[in-house]
């Protein structure tokens, strides 16, 4: 069983439809096959998708995190990813009739409020769980419950930046121990809520290597090694992964170099880091609002203030 794919678009990837009311829900497949694979009138049967995704809240297909996470992960392995609206339960449903067009899909995820949806979809049938940007508290509430009940069946990888004013770090760590499955957590150094980084040109690249990353883990996760780093490296323009590590470790272990092409234009870390002498703050996130530019003025040439 699969949905019958549109032409592919500029990027290579192909748009379709899925019966549903009151409106159709827009989907995007795309795979790692080149796109002049499927260019013909009629493209083949999909693959199954390794992963079946969504945005968050006020987001879109176009929205630049989930457009930067597809052209990553579909490097790698083939993914489907849906619009949806901004009814918590109306996505979970959702998540039900995107499924029911493949077979064998076994891995859910999203990002922000798509995450909570994903959880909230999960079957006996899943086995993995990818939650970028889990929006785990407000400042009312803490969304840890539907965490807490995930069947130890199940891997979760949790994909957050260090400035997410919506996850606090060390909230996160103390309900992934709680958690009666496996977790892996891999943390975008000063990301935000929306995988934004400073400056702005590193946030295509960060977007991208981050679903690689992803792809990369559905493979091979396995192991107690369970946590590792991204980091946007300005100077260099490049970015940089730390290599899985274990939690306990006060250092960052030297990674592994990455198997192509996930290490093209990332580079691991290949000298330990000296064991830092205070740990970072992260009980204060910053907020995502962008920041009132100060540029001073500029005046008429040969006019004086």
């Amino acid at each position: 069983m699969s949905p019958e794919l549109g032409p592919p678009n500029s990027l290579g990837q192909h748009e379709y439809h899925i019966p549903y009311s009151p409106n159709p829900i827009h989907c995007i497949y795309a795979n790692p096959k080149p796109a002049s694979a499927l260019k013909a009138a009629h493209p083949p049967a999909p693959t199954p998708p390794s992963l079946i995704f969504t945005h968050g809240a006020g987001g879109t297909l176009n929205s630049e995190a989930i457009a930067n996470f597809i052209t990553g992960f579909s490097s790698f392995l083939p993914v489907a990813v849906f619009q949806g609206n901004m009814n918590l339960k109306s996505r979970v449903k959702m998540f039900g009739a995107v499924v029911s067009e493949f077979d064998n899909v076994t891995c859910l995820g999203g990002r922000s409020m798509g995450a909570r949806a994903a959880v909230m979809a999960a079957t006996e049938l899943t086995t993995h769980l990818v939650l970028v940007s889990y929006p785990l508290h407000t400042d009312k509430e803490v969304r840890d419950q539907i965490l807490l009940d995930i069947p130890p069946t199940v891997k979760v990888l949790f994909v957050s930046g260090d400035h997410d004013s919506m996850c606090d770090l060390g909230r996160l760590e103390r309900v992934r121990d709680k958690m009666e499955c496996e977790t892996w957590a891999i943390v975008v150094r000063d990301a935000d809520h929306g995988m934004n980084v400073k400056p702005k040109r590193g946030t295509k690249p960060i977007g991208e290597s981050i679903g690689e990353l992803v792809a990369q883990w559905l493979q091979e996760c396995g192991g107690s090694k369970r946590e590792g780093n991204v980091t946007w490296v300005d100077k260099e323009e490049r970015v940089e992964w730390s290599g899985w590590f274990e939690k306990e470790d006060d250092t960052v272990e030297p990674g592994r170099r990455l198997e192509p092409p996930l290490d093209k234009g990332i580079k691991t870390k290949t000298k330990p880091e000296t064991k830092p002498t205070a740990k970072r703050k992260l009980d204060h996130a910053e907020p995502d609002e962008k920041r009132a530019s100060t540029r001073p003025k500029r005046t008429k040439k040969g006019k004086t203030n």
